[in-house]
């Protein structure tokens, strides 16, 4: 007892004095051992690099907080996502955490494997849908050991890329074309409906048309293409990755159109894009889902129940807009400096509370002005 207080004192210690996101801290006997089970792939192949960051950014708030991390990579195949959790769950010496995504709808599955595991698990990103939690339940009921899930409040994050789009345009109103992702995953679905509640509350905003595509730059700048010739008005688009937000743009510029293209994802090359005057913004954050769940896995290891400070099912409001005014700023302290994100200033077990968590990024990123 003596000499977990003594840690944690360390460690709080090393917190306020800014050091934890520079070295490792003391490592726990045992330390927690976390799973990833990451849905997109190890080397990007044109669909952006947003799960490998995920991962990154894992493993730095693994490094902080002592916590072993292992990542498999289901290289978009959900057939292999559901293998691995079953792989995972027959497991001898089992971890104490396995960490899911319910990409292409498979994370029902992947829960129900996953229920013969003495591991927790724990849900981010997407959330499961009606039908899926009709079906098996909710958190710490019929699947006990699903003890959460946590995902990024993605209308929000939808609403305010389309008021900074709208504020560039006006006044002369906004014509709008969206490009989404796929038609079953929750959170392409969200980012959309955020901007349309955007739009439905604007007189002078109108969305000409939404299409679906698949996440990558060359789906993206072909649906464009024919978009930008359907709606020759049109002066806005917004995708809701940074692949197809950047194949709107050579679109775009195909066509020399005067039309403003904003996204969703905030990755290296649409941030450079941003800073060079090419897209308009970006809205930045779901990169650091991961290392959030790492903070809650964290505090729930160490007996801080992150259910008692919010609820088991966490929506949380921290995606941001970057523009060009901050993007290079950004870039800098996210993708160059990374490493020496302090995520520890997260966790209540180490600065206790009792408010909801809060993870806003400006927490992280005090370097930069506010973000919108």
């Amino acid at each position: 007892m003596v000499q977990s207080i003594n840690r944690r004192a360390a460690l709080v210690a090393l917190a306020h004095a800014g050091l934890l996101c520079m070295r490792p801290t003391f490592a726990s006997s045992p330390a927690p051992r976390v799973v990833f089970l990451n849905p997109g792939e190890a080397t990007e192949r044109g669909t952006g690099q947003h799960w490998q960051l995920v991962s990154r950014f894992m493993r730095v708030a693994a490094k902080i907080f002592g916590m072993q991390l292992e990542v498999l990579y289901a290289e978009r195949d959900h057939l292999l996502m559901v293998r691995q959790a079953k792989e995972v769950a027959e497991r001898i010496d089992a971890p104490d955490y396995v960490v899911i995504v319910n990409e292409k709808m498979v994370a029902d599955h992947m829960l129900k494997a996953l229920a013969r595991s003495p591991a927790k698990v724990l849900l981010i990103h997407n959330d499961l849908t009606p039908g899926q939690r009709r079906e098996i339940g909710n958190e710490r009921e019929g699947i006990r050991n699903w003890i959460g899930t946590v995902t990024a409040n993605a209308a929000q994050a939808g609403e305010r890329l389309m008021q900074y789009l709208y504020q560039r345009v006006s006044p002369r109103g906004a014509q709008v074309i969206g490009i989404t992702g796929d038609p079953n995953t929750p959170v392409s679905l969200e980012r959309a409906q955020g901007v349309e509640t955007f739009l439905s509350r604007v007189p002078d905003a109108h969305a000409c048309q939404l299409v679906f595509g698949d996440w990558s730059y060359a789906d993206s700048a072909q649906k464009a293409r024919v978009l930008l010739a359907r709606y020759p008005e049109a002066n806005v688009i917004w995708a809701a990755n940074d692949a197809m937000a950047l194949g709107a743009l050579s679109a775009v510029e195909e066509r020399h159109a005067h039309v403003l293209v904003g996204g969703m994802g905030a990755l290296p090359e649409a941030l450079l894009s941003v800073a060079n005057g090419g897209l308009a913004a970006m809205v930045a954050g779901d990169y650091f889902m991961g290392a959030w769940a790492m903070v809650l896995l964290y505090d729930y290891h160490h007996g801080r129940d992150f259910a008692a400070s919010g609820d088991v099912r966490l929506k949380l409001d921290f995606l941001r807009v970057v523009h060009r005014e901050i993007a290079a700023q950004y870039y800098d302290t996210v993708f160059t400096h990374g490493e020496s994100l302090n995520f520890a200033l997260y966790s209540k077990y180490l600065h206790p509370d009792s408010g909801p968590y809060d993870f806003a990024l400006q927490r992280i990123l005090n370097a930069i002005p506010a973000l919108s």
